[in-house]
């Protein structure tokens, strides 16, 4: 069996956002919510998991992503408002959203979905849905708790960033969580004539 790889494109936070969004970690976690965070090197926007496959596919998924962001210039995207999935009074997942620059991810997304298509991976199930998962939650006896929480900061400004790349990134599950290794980073740029 060849070796295979478990890939996924991403934006990453720069480092101010990135200490902004642990900050609010812990300030959830003072008002009592107190669950399973998403560690620190696990912070980013998950544009496309692509899963499991081989080191030809890895570079075809470069290759997309290069076509993808090609003209594509950079965008400023701001975190506000935290909310749950499946629904905010039942949080399974924690999340800040997107207020600026949702629109912009998702034209992103839509660009990567094109043309992974036509490199042949199988397009994405679900919708994208621009947001930053914060926590997840397998205890419902934790809902009352977490919800409370989110309530307090619901509407929190969380802080701004320039997107300038998007970066294809390898996951390695381990005993202790998931190891994050960038294979490439692409720059966004616009082709301006």
């Amino acid at each position: 069996m060849s070796e295979r790889h478990r890939i996924f494109i991403a934006v990453e936070l720069d480092a101010t956002l990135h200490q902004a969004v642990i900050e609010l970690q812990h300030q959830l976690e003072a008002a009592g919510a107190r669950v399973r965070w998403n560690k620190p090197g696990q912070l980013h926007f998950t544009l496309r998991f692509i899963g499991e496959i081989t080191p030809a596919q890895v570079a075809l998924v470069k290759v997309a992503t290069r076509e993808a962001v090609n003209e594509i210039a950079p965008f400023t995207i701001t975190l506000r408002q935290l909310g749950a999935f499946p629904s905010f009074h039942r949080p399974q997942v924690v999340w800040v959203g997107v207020e600026d620059g949702a629109a912009e991810l998702q034209a992103v997304a839509a660009k990567l979905e094109t043309h992974l298509a036509h490199h042949r991976f199988p397009p994405e199930e679900r919708p994208f849905r621009p947001h930053l998962t914060l926590a997840r939650i397998r205890d419902e006896r934790q809902w009352g708790d977490v919800v409370r929480a989110l309530t307090r900061f619901r509407d929190i400004g969380v802080g701004s960033q320039q997107v300038q790349a998007v970066t294809v990134m390898e996951s390695e599950l381990t005993p202790r969580g998931p190891v994050y290794t960038r294979v490439e980073e692409v720059s966004l740029h616009s082709h301006e004539k």
